[in-house]
């Protein structure tokens, strides 16, 4: 009983990034190629996953239904920006518009018709993002911001 409440909890916390990534709750795997998207199933989607660890293999190699939009290759998208654009990402943040900032609130799923938020955000908390001088801490601070909205 333990243990399907804990699977209920984790999958309703990732549910919504899940569904945005084409798959249901349980995310990529065997299980969402096993078991169509409904909520009764995606219990059975989720069990399969972690029995025969396919949504691991699959998020690290891109099988199993895992593809480009998988949590993981965003989160390091993001990152790799973040540092290869570091500078030019805190002046267009400073000045509140430009090319940097826009592509990264694309990365972090912000249409051009509301990037203009993620951007206030980020010019807003520009001396705590970038206050370290680390592109490792702006990654940091950024998420930190984003996900408490």
């Amino acid at each position: 009983m333990k243990k399907i409440l804990l699977s209920a909890v984790v999958l309703a916390s990732f549910g919504a990034v899940a569904f945005a990534a084409d798959y249901g709750s349980a995310g990529c795997g065997l299980g969402s190629l096993a078991f169509k998207q409904n909520d009764m199933t995606q219990v059975l989607a989720a069990t399969t996953n972690g029995t025969f660890g396919s949504q691991t293999f699959g998020i690290t190699f891109g099988t199993s239904g895992c593809n480009n939009k998988g949590l993981v290759k965003v989160s390091m998208a993001r990152e790799s920006f973040i540092e290869a654009n570091y500078k030019d990402l805190s002046r267009d943040v400073a000045s509140g518009k430009g090319e940097y900032v826009t592509n990264l609130a694309q990365l972090y799923g912000y249409t051009p018709e509301n990037a203009w938020q993620f951007t206030q955000l980020l010019q807003k908390n520009h001396t705590v993002i970038f206050a370290a001088n680390s592109a490792k801490n702006a990654v940091n601070e950024i998420n930190r911001l984003v996900t408490s909205i």
